[in-house]
């Protein structure tokens, strides 16, 4: 028995219960609106008497007929039992509401004469079958609303999974991109060696932490990307014209990690080839409820290297998972000039 209740759904019964709770409550008040307390008395007592005929019916329907002959397209089949059943609970509500309910409750509502006659069996049975309708439309919304909310969250799944693959290749790839530098100044015995390594290793310490998160502190994100310029001039030139600009309260705001990140090295890709006259900036303000991000890239003549597309879908992937009806992205390229704005809504 222990093991029987344990695979009985308790919220599927109290859904059930309470459907039928309502059906007896609301209609009682129907048919009683505008009597007396005896007719309310007498209504109530009708619908519980009678409520296991009106279950047995709606189940043996939602249960039995409709997957086992509508939906194998047995409609003829589905029909003829239809009526069978509409005929056998006409005649049982009407044989127990007539020969037992009205003569101990309201004596004045029995059908003198033959009452089982067919005009009252088959309207009494069509009036019957609200019931069924009701509930298999309860049902119907029920299943949609489950399937919905089943697609909903399989396509976060899938793109929270590809958030976290998205984070995992921005490590590597961050630290890729320095590398190479690192083991030419190695090599040369340059004094910025060991400079570098401590600041690659920060980064890489920060990177780490940040990936095992689902938001971080904007203020760890801007460290991040201070880090990065720092070893980008030390992996270019030491003059490199990239303007960071910060603005707003940063150590109360969580965003998404690497949201501004990618983007900024992104940008770094461009200046490595157009180095010389570019102008490089960054503004990131922070407001109580809004975010903004804006990076441009200019150079009087035609930039060598173009903005990697594959970049800005990935950043709108974050955006549209971790804020999905609160942001704005917006992109202007054009021969020597990038922008990209992001606004975000907290």
């Amino acid at each position: 028995m222990t093991g029987l209740l344990r695979h009985i759904n308790q919220n599927r019964i109290l859904n059930h219960t309470l459907f039928w709770c309502s059906w007896i409550g609301g209609f009682t008040i129907i048919q009683s609106f505008g009597y007396g307390a005896a007719d309310y008395w007498a209504w109530l007592v009708y619908y519980l008497v009678t409520l296991p005929l009106f279950v047995a019916h709606t189940y043996v329907i939602a249960y039995w007929l409709v997957p086992k002959y509508f939906f194998r397209n047995r409609y003829l089949v589905f029909a003829f039992w239809i009526i069978v059943l509409l005929v056998i609970v006409s005649v049982g509500e009407l044989i127990i509401s007539n020969g037992f309910i009205w003569k101990l409750v309201k004596p004045e509502n029995i059908q003198p004469g033959n009452y089982l006659n067919w005009q009252n069996v088959l309207i009494n049975g069509l009036g019957n079958e609200y019931i069924v309708i009701v509930f298999l439309s309860v049902k119907v919304v029920h299943f949609w609303t489950l399937k919905v909310e089943e697609k909903s969250a399989l396509v976060n799944r899938k793109l929270a999974t590809e958030i976290e693959l998205l984070q995992f290749q921005s490590y590597p790839r961050s630290v890729l991109n320095v590398m190479d530098r690192l083991e030419k100044l190695a090599l040369e015995g340059s004094p910025q060696t060991s400079e570098m390594i401590i600041r690659l290793s920060n980064l890489m310490s920060s990177m780490i932490a940040t990936r095992r998160t689902d938001k971080i502190l904007l203020c760890k994100e801007i460290e991040m990307i201070r880090s990065y310029i720092e070893i980008q001039r030390m992996k270019l030139i030491n003059s490199l014209p990239v303007n960071l600009m910060v603005k707003g309260e940063l150590n109360s705001i969580r965003i998404a990690p690497f949201l501004f990140f990618q983007m900024v090295e992104e940008g770094f890709v461009i200046l490595e080839n157009n180095q010389e006259n570019s102008d490089f900036t960054i503004l990131i303000k922070a407001e109580p409820n809004y975010l903004l991000f804006s990076m441009t890239i200019w150079n009087p003549d035609e930039l060598k290297t173009k903005y990697n597309h594959t970049v800005l879908e990935n950043c709108r992937k974050y955006l549209n998972f971790f804020y999905p009806e609160n942001h704005k992205f917006m992109s202007n390229f054009e021969i020597n000039f990038v922008e990209i704005t992001i606004e975000i809504y907290l």
